[in-house]
């Protein structure tokens, strides 16, 4: 298991993001300041939202830009293959009590990307999302629960709590 071309598929899709959000905001910001835009009396908010759309998009891309560079300063060397523990850059193999399978990818930032690794579908979860907080420190064996509120219990509450159990980490 080699972390770092993990790490590699992490700035490419990071990277993948970005290329198509500026698109988008290129596009968004024309249409905003196209002549069509302009308002043609007080109800016609085209113009406005077109703005509001430019500017929601710039402040992502701001967002997954900088996520890109905190991903491009990690040094590769500094990620070990060996881990006993989940810690932040660990790849995480979970089961849940269906027997479906999910690598997860505890990192600084970028919660939600997605990217393939060795055939396997990864997502990057924050240690301040609900699943990240619960993983943070636990072992291999180590099971717990989630419910939809994103709370680890005890017992399984209802139909919607999921069980895991971690059965790799790297």
């Amino acid at each position: 298991m080699n972390k770092s071309e993990a790490l590699q598929q992490i700035i490419v899709a990071l990277q993948r993001d970005l290329d198509g959000l500026q698109a988008a905001v290129k596009v968004a910001h024309e249409s905003a300041t196209h002549g069509e835009s302009v308002a043609e009396n007080k109800y016609d908010t085209r113009g406005l939202e077109a703005s509001y759309l430019a500017h929601g998009q710039a402040k992502r891309a701001a967002e997954i830009e900088a996520a890109l560079r905190l991903y491009q300063a990690i040094v590769p060397e500094s990620l070990s293959d060996q881990a006993t523990a989940v810690t932040i850059s660990s790849l995480v193999e979970l089961k849940d009590q269906h027997g479906v399978v999910r690598w997860v990818w505890p990192g600084v930032d970028a919660g939600g990307v997605k990217f393939v690794f060795e055939g396997n579908d990864v997502t990057i979860i924050t240690p301040q999302s609900p699943l990240g907080a619960v993983l943070m420190g636990r072992e291999v064996g180590d099971t717990f629960e989630l419910n939809p509120e994103g709370r680890s219990s005890g017992r399984l509450q209802n139909d919607l709590t999921m069980e895991y159990e971690i059965m790799t980490i790297y």
